[in-house]
């Protein structure tokens, strides 16, 4: 990262584009603070105005956002680019308020790309944000999954939308360089008063950060330097769960369980990834705590963590979506049916995308433990067969997997990967 205050070029803004494959049609992220203000210009004096759509996400969190996303969209205007204003409706929670307005911007930034034939999303998150977060997650003892950060690029998706890139491409430039834009180009910005709110661990980290490099101790480069081994160490170790998942004769079954024929050759990092795929959890567990479970399981013959059910097959090990989770059991509230219209898709336990291609209206609801030749027919236990998506009809559920006119798309192997990451 080059720590000289000189103005990003249009030209050296579109090599960054063109090194991360140049999307046909981009969706800007424009908040109309300085980052967003900066990747703006940037865009339209790349001569990308005919391609881009600004979008600021009104938070409705202050009394102002509304004013302020006006004013993003009359600078974005004024720059060349087309703009618009979405709203994250609804209650918000009372905690984690950041957390979940990050969720909803990207929710709603991730449909409306999908939904209108954008193929990226652009942000401007800077190198400055990246040293943040690689702190932020070292605080929390993160492995190198977590030390990563961010990335240039990923896939996400709004719910069971197709996917989009999610793209950075002021990753590489430093905080100071981007002021050195705005002033270039004369434009104005947004300053969030969160931004200077010490109850955020994100200020907290910043002011941190700066005092560490006042004193000598620490520097952003050598964050930036730590995150990007740590993308290529976590990039090695998801090949590696990989290979392990097919040496020990691993398979993903599209009614919503992963299967090991040798329990023996797994090592808690892959078993992670499994609980994590099966048990639709938003994070994984810890590699301990993986370890532990398999013990048990294969001690007793069953385990549960993360949301996840280990069962014993002789040497081999089943891992599968924890019933009680879905069936109202040890006081967890069950899973609500979900209506799906025609025509329409939902994402259903955040393990299937189900599309209903029929006539008619279809209720999904969790199968259940339903008496029939089930274990026969799909080589499972009564558990896993209980966590498969089904068709509520009068007689009871259903299967969805073969019901006509519905398509159920099985992600396991898309959370095993983390190849998306979906905003529900």
């Amino acid at each position: 990262m080059s720590g000289a205050a000189h103005p990003i070029g249009a030209e050296e803004f579109a090599a960054k584009i063109d090194a991360l494959g140049a999307p046909r049609r981009v969706v800007l992220a424009v908040s109309g603070g300085p980052d967003s203000m900066a990747l703006a210009r940037l865009a339209a004096a790349a001569g990308m105005g005919a391609r881009a759509l600004a979008v600021t996400v009104d938070h409705g969190l202050r009394p102002e956002s509304r004013a302020e996303a006006e004013q993003a969209g009359a600078w974005c205007r004024a720059a060349g680019l087309e703009h618009r204003i979405l709203f994250w409706r609804g209650e918000k929670p009372e905690t984690g308020v950041q957390a979940a307005a990050r969720q909803a911007r990207y929710r709603l930034l991730a449909g409306l790309a999908a939904r209108e034939g954008y193929d990226a999303i652009l942000t401007g998150h800077t190198a400055d944000d990246q040293a943040e977060t690689a702190f932020m997650r070292l605080a929390r003892g993160a492995g190198p999954a977590g030390l990563a950060a961010m990335r240039a690029e990923r896939r996400v998706a709004a719910g069971a939308e197709a996917p989009v890139r999610l793209l950075r491409p002021l990753l590489d430039f430093a905080r100071a360089r981007i002021d050195a834009t705005l002033a270039a180009f004369g434009q104005a910005r947004i300053d969030d008063p969160s931004n200077d709110e010490p109850g955020f661990e994100r200020v907290r980290t910043r002011a941190l950060i700066a005092a560490l490099e006042e004193g000598g101790l620490l520097t952003r480069e050598a964050l930036l330097r730590a995150a990007a081994r740590a993308r290529a160490a976590a990039d090695r170790l998801g090949a590696q769960d990989r290979a392990l998942f097919d040496a020990a004769g691993g398979v993903f079954h599209r009614l919503g369980w992963a299967r090991l024929d040798r329990a023996g050759a797994a090592p808690a990092s892959l078993l992670t990834r499994l609980i994590h795929a099966a048990g639709a959890g938003e994070f994984a567990p810890s590699r301990a705590d993986a370890a532990e479970a398999l013990a048990q399981a294969l001690a007793r013959g069953r385990a549960t963590l993360g949301g996840a059910l280990l069962i014993r097959e002789g040497g081999g090990l089943l891992i599968a979506r924890e019933p009680a989770a879905l069936l109202g059991r040890a006081g967890v509230a069950p899973l609500a049916p979900v209506e799906i219209a025609p025509g329409g898709r939902a994402l259903w336990d955040r393990r299937f995308i189900l599309e209903n291609r029929g006539e008619r209206p279809v209720r999904i609801c969790a199968f259940g433990e339903r008496p029939g030749p089930w274990r026969a027919l799909y080589g499972a236990p009564p558990e896993a067969m209980a966590a498969a998506p089904a068709v509520l009809a009068a007689s009871g559920p259903a299967l969805a997997d073969g019901w006509p006119g519905l398509r159920a798309v099985c992600l396991l192997a898309e959370r095993f990967d983390g190849a998306v990451l979906r905003f529900s």
